[in-house]
Protein backbone atom coordinates (compact mmCIF):
# COMPACT_ATOMS: atom_id res chain seq x y z
CA UNK A 1 0.00 0.00 0.00
CA UNK A 2 1.46 3.22 -1.05
CA UNK A 3 1.22 6.34 0.87
CA UNK A 4 -1.30 7.95 -1.80
CA UNK A 5 -3.36 4.86 -1.19
CA UNK A 6 -3.34 5.56 2.74
CA UNK A 7 -3.91 8.82 1.84
CA UNK A 8 -7.01 7.95 -0.40
CA UNK A 9 -8.88 5.81 1.93
CA UNK A 10 -8.22 7.68 5.48
CA UNK A 11 -7.88 11.58 4.44
CA UNK A 12 -12.01 11.43 4.42
CA UNK A 13 -11.88 10.95 8.10
CA UNK A 14 -13.06 13.46 10.63
CA UNK A 15 -10.67 14.81 13.61
CA UNK A 16 -12.90 14.93 16.84
CA UNK A 17 -10.39 16.30 18.84
CA UNK A 18 -10.08 19.95 20.57
CA UNK A 19 -7.94 21.60 17.42
CA UNK A 20 -6.13 23.61 20.43
CA UNK A 21 -4.76 20.35 22.05
CA UNK A 22 -3.79 18.68 18.85
CA UNK A 23 0.53 17.34 18.79
CA UNK A 24 -0.15 15.21 15.64
CA UNK A 25 -2.29 15.27 12.20
CA UNK A 26 -4.59 12.45 12.88
CA UNK A 27 -3.23 11.26 9.81
CA UNK A 28 0.22 10.91 10.96
CA UNK A 29 -1.02 9.03 13.89
CA UNK A 30 -2.90 6.18 12.22
CA UNK A 31 -0.33 5.91 9.84
CA UNK A 32 1.73 5.25 12.25
CA UNK A 33 -0.25 2.95 14.60
CA UNK A 34 -1.16 1.22 11.36
CA UNK A 35 3.01 0.79 10.78
CA UNK A 36 3.22 -0.14 14.43
CA UNK A 37 0.64 -2.98 14.34
CA UNK A 38 2.00 -4.72 10.84
CA UNK A 39 5.45 -4.79 12.80
CA UNK A 40 4.21 -6.54 15.51
CA UNK A 41 3.87 -4.21 18.34
CA UNK A 42 1.17 -5.57 21.00
CA UNK A 43 0.88 -2.26 23.15
CA UNK A 44 1.78 1.31 23.51
CA UNK A 45 4.73 0.83 26.64
CA UNK A 46 8.13 0.89 25.31
CA UNK A 47 10.18 -2.06 26.82
CA UNK A 48 14.20 -1.08 28.14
Amino acid sequence: MSIDAFSEHFGQLNDPRQSAKISYPLFDVLFLTICATIAGAEGWNIVA
